[in-house]
Formats: C-alpha cells, structure tokens, sequence
C-alpha cells in the first residue's frame, strides 16, 4: 500500500471515528467493529469502549438483527425501530438502517441509528413553526386586510405577542423613536400588573378558543386605559438616541433580536430589568429598509417560561412584520394630511379666483359708478336749485307747493347717495398726521352738541385713553365718528342716552359710541358693513361701508356688538404708531379746540 493511500484510509477513519451521526460496524461475528463519536453519545459509552460488544446485547429484541452476521441475508435493509440499552442500563427508542460492504474479504454491515426521540422533538418544532406560520398569516390579514389606524396597529401589535393563541408572551411593551427629541421613548404596553391579575386573566381564558384576528380587529378599549400598571411602566422608559451602546439602541442598529436577563453584560440590560422587574427578557426591533422605528420587548414575568430559541424567533419575525405595518400606517397618515391639504389649496386657490374676478367686476363697476354719478351730479344739481326756486316763489296756499318740496327732498337724497358713493369708490387720501386721540373725540362730538340737546339725549363722556396718539387722516377718522355718532343718535331717539368711549389698548386705541336703541338683529352682524346694506329706509347702504374702509386703510379694526342691557355699540381700533413713524416730513400734532 502507498503511503497516499494508507493516509487517505487513515483520514476515512478518523472522520467515521469523530462522526456526530450515531454509527455502527458489525463485524461477521456479529460484534461491533467500531463506533462513531455520536453512537457512543446515543448510548452511554465512549466510542472505543463500544469496540467488542456484540450488538445482541444491546438490542431489544435481541434477535432482531440476528441476520446482520456472516454470510447471511441482512435483517436490517430497511428501517427497524428497536429499543437500545445505554451504558446506564436505559432503553433509547432507535430507528436502524443497514448497509453491507466488503472489507478485506470480510463482509461487514454499517449501521445508522437514529435517535426517535429527537426525531419526535424536531417533528414537535416542525409543528410548532407550522402553527407560528399560520399565526403570522393571521397576523399579515389583520394588520394589511383591516384598515386600522395607527393607534389599532399598535394594540393589535401587543395583543398577538401576548395572547395565548398567539407568541404567549405574559407582557409586551412597545417603544417609538422620537425623532424631534431624538430619543427612544415608551409608546404602550399590555399585560397583566401582578401575579394574581395574571392567574385571574388565564384561569377566566382556560379552555376558550379565541379567534386572534377578531381579537387584534375588534379589540375597541384602549390598552392605556385597560392596563394601567404595565402603561405606568412603559411611561418611565426612555433612552437618547445617542448611546449608542444602551442594549436597546444595539439592537435596532444589529437588526437582530436578543434574550437578556441578570447574566448578561453591556449597557442597559440592568435599566431595562429594573424597569420590568423580572430576570429575563426579548427585544425585538422595528426596522424597516427606511431605517429603525423603535423596539418590542416582551417578558414572562408572572409564569417564568424561559424564552427559547423558537420564540426569539418568531418574536423576530413578528417584530418584522410589525414595523411593516406601522411604517405604511405612517406613510398613509401622511398621505391622507397632503391630500387634505391639498384639496385645501385647492379651494384656497378657486376662492382666491373667485376672488379676484369678484373685484375685476367690482373694479368695473367702481369706475362705471364713479362716471354715472359724475355725469348725474351736475344735472340733480341744477334740478335741485330750479326746485327750491319754485319753492320759494310759491306762495304757502299754493297746491303744487308741496310738489316742489318732495322735488327737492328727493333731490336732495339722490345728491346725498351720490356723495357717499363717491367717496366710497374715490381712493382714500394718505396724508397722515400725528392726532390726540381724546381731543379728536372731543372736537369731533362736540359739533353735535347741540342737536343732542334739542333732541333731549344724555351724553356720557368716558375719555381714558390717556392721551395716547395716533398717526392718522383727523378728517377721515371724524367722519367714521359722526357716522357712528348720527346712528346712535337715531337709534336712541328722543330722551336716549350715548356714550362715547376711548380706551388705551396694547398697541392700540379703541374709540366706541352706544347707545340705548333696540340694537340689531344677530344674524345682522355680519352684513352691517358690506356695500349697501342698510336698515333704514332713507340709507345708502355705504356709510358703514365707508367707515370700515377708512379703519382697515389705517391698520385699524371695525366691531359691532349688542350690549347685554340693550342697546348697540360700534367700535374701531387704531394701531399705536412706531418708532419710525413718529416723526416725518410735514408730520405735527394735532390736538383739537378741547371742550
């Protein structure tokens, strides 16, 4: 024999030799030949001390393998299922197949044993991965099939990891990162908060079939609410984003599920068991391709089950799944907020349309307005004047007198309509000046002091403005208060009372007249300032108008209120002037005659 040859027979035998496979050689006389390191571990014994005991004293029923000798048919070339004693004197359940070769002109037979109970604990793991598929299956169809929310996603995450049909986990609590603060943070949890809420809960479950769909679908409390302890507890977790050596960082950033428990070493395994107060649990992460949401840790803390490989594992693909779910809940929230807001400039946009061709037409209309009352103002004119001619040359028992009057009130109407229409399309003037608020008011009221009088109405002045200025046009601003004035004069009538107001604002100044008519309709309120509208018969419509225009070209404000003990007051705010403005060419004070 060579010597390349002898080495490759010596390397055949070292790996039968060293072989973790239970292996047998039967020799023709019916005893073991040799042994693999895995036989001698099946059975008891060390792999050489198998080496001469016959087979017949380790197989139960002896005689089985009887064949498996000399010259004779094998017994065993097909499957035997047989009972083997081990050095301690046991029986294992074994399954044997023989193969017959030739060795130096000996026939031999290779027998390979199989250990039936580890066969029994893999077909028991390939029944249990079975079932764990067909719960993930469910777990797919209620996550993807039933249009949750985000808030129904996260519960029916921590029902499945926590219900008996499905990861059966005692606890389960779920943490988010929060990216504004940049920090890993408890988002909610589910599970029972002591030993005998536990007992309690699986004793009522004991024997009940609960479908885990229906259970993560229709499940309609909220687990806050519910669990209050375990969401006491998630409440306190919290890690920065930035240790990144903290167990729970470390796991998002691995993507790779961990056990952990008093034995474990690193960053962070100490605050996460003192955080759940037990000795052992799982995180999983939250991770999809766009990057780590967050993390599930889950615990047996009240039944004590180890966790073990198989539920690391599906808690992993669980987790998985999960994040999934929770990132296309994210993504279709947001979808659903841009669509919102878009649909929202969209209207913005046909309002804004609507808008502006409204004031295209208004613009039209302002200029057309403005020829036809130019045009119309010189004839009324000379009709007035030939009216209240005719008037005065007629004597008082004249019939057609009284004729001549209604002319020229009419007259008179239609020239007062156009002055107000004019006004109110003409550009408003800009010459602003400096103005004492109070004497303006003073100056202003005290013009009507003497129809006041004869009409027998009370005036009550309450000027505590302070002597604050404004920078604005003192006529405009005396026009927009003898409109307030005149109006609040007619709705008191004869014996009323108005009170004319200021007050100092932050910012600003408020100017008001009230007084003690019947007020306006509430559902009024809104029209009092548009373009002619009006509750009067004799009234353009434009006053207010005007008056609103004049505040808002000064920065200001107009309201309208009911008071409480009746009675109407109308308002306007001016604005403080700044820094800037208080001084300028032409600028001065204007402080009024005082009163």
């Amino acid at each position: 024999m060579t010597p390349d040859r002898a080495d490759h027979r010596d390397l055949i035998a070292a790996s039968f030799c060293q072989s973790l496979r239970p292996l047998l050689v039967l020799g023709g006389d019916g005893a073991i030949a040799a042994a693999s390191e895995g036989a001698g571990w099946l059975l008891g014994w060390r792999a050489a001390e198998l080496a001469g005991v016959r087979l017949e004293d380790l197989v139960v029923p002896a005689d089985v393998l009887r064949n498996c000798r000399g010259d004779a048919p094998c017994g065993a070339t097909g499957l035997l299922q047989v009972q083997m004693r081990t050095a301690p004197g046991d029986l294992v359940p074994v399954e044997i197949r023989c193969s017959r070769f030739e060795q130096g002109g000996s026939r031999h037979c290779l027998l390979f044993l199989t250990d039936l109970r580890q066969r029994g604990h893999e077909d028991e793991l390939r029944a249990v991965r079975l079932a764990k598929l067909s719960l993930l299956n469910q777990v797919s169809e209620a996550l993807y099939g039933a249009h949750l929310s985000l808030e129904q996603i996260l519960q029916a995450v921590l029902i499945c990891v926590t219900a008996g049909e499905g990861l059966r986990f005692n606890r389960a609590f779920l943490l988010l990162i929060d990216e504004t603060q940049e920090v890993l943070r408890g988002e909610l949890a589910i599970g029972p908060g002591d030993r005998e809420e536990a007992w309690r809960i699986w004793s009522d479950l004991a024997g009940e079939r609960a479908d885990l769909f229906a259970m993560m679908t229709t499940y309609d409390r909220s687990v806050k609410q519910t669990d209050t302890a375990v969401n006491a507890i998630v409440a306190r977790m919290g890690v920065p984003l930035a240790e990144t050596t903290h167990l729970l960082v470390r796991t998002m950033a691995t993507r790779q599920a961990v056990r952990a428990g008093l034995s474990t070493p690193g960053p962070g395994v100490e605050a996460v068991l003192g955080w759940l107060g037990c000795a052992e649990f799982a995180v999983a992460p939250l991770t999809t391709r766009s990057g780590p949401l967050g993390v599930i840790i889950a615990d047996n803390a009240f039944s004590r089950t180890p966790i073990s490989d198989l539920d690391l594992e599906f808690l992993q693909m669980f987790a998985n799944q999960s994040a999934a779910a929770i990132e296309n809940s994210r993504l279709y929230g947001e979808l659903e907020r841009r669509l919102i807001d878009l649909r929202k400039a969209h209207q913005k946009q046909r309002e804004d349309q609507e808008t502006l061709m409204r004031m295209e037409r208004l613009s039209v209309m302002g200029e057309t307005s403005a020829v036809v009352a130019h045009e119309l103002r010189n004839p009324l004119v000379a009709i007035g004047g030939f009216a209240r001619a005719l008037v005065r040359s007629m004597g008082q028992d004249d019939p057609n007198r009284q004729f001549a009057a209604i002319i020229t009130e009419e007259v008179a109407r239609m020239e007062r309509i156009i002055h107000d229409l004019l006004d109110f399309i003409r550009p408003l003037k800009q010459t602003r000046e400096t103005v004492v608020v109070d004497d303006l008011v003073r100056e202003t009221v005290g013009r009507y002091l003497k129809r006041l009088e004869e009409k027998a109405i009370s005036l009550d002045w309450d000027l505590g403005s302070g002597g604050a200025a404004v920078r604005c046009h003192p006529g405009e601003i005396q026009q927009v208060l003898e409109n307030y004035l005149v109006n609040a004069m007619q709705a008191a009538g004869d014996g009323g009372f108005v009170t004319v107001a200021t007050r100092a604002l932050e910012g600003g100044v408020r100017v008001s007249v009230a007084d003690n008519g019947p007020g306006f309709a509430p559902d009024l309120a809104d029209k009092l300032f548009s373009p002619f509208f009006s509750t009067k018969p004799t009234g353009s419509g434009l006053g207010l108008t005007i008056c609103a225009q004049i505040v808002k070209s000064h920065g200001g404000v107009t309201e309208a209120v009911n008071r409480p003990g009746g009675g109407a007051e109308f308002a306007f705010i001016l604005p403080l002037p700044k820094d800037d403005e208080e001084a300028g060419p032409g600028a001065g004070v204007t402080t009024g005659n005082g009163l």
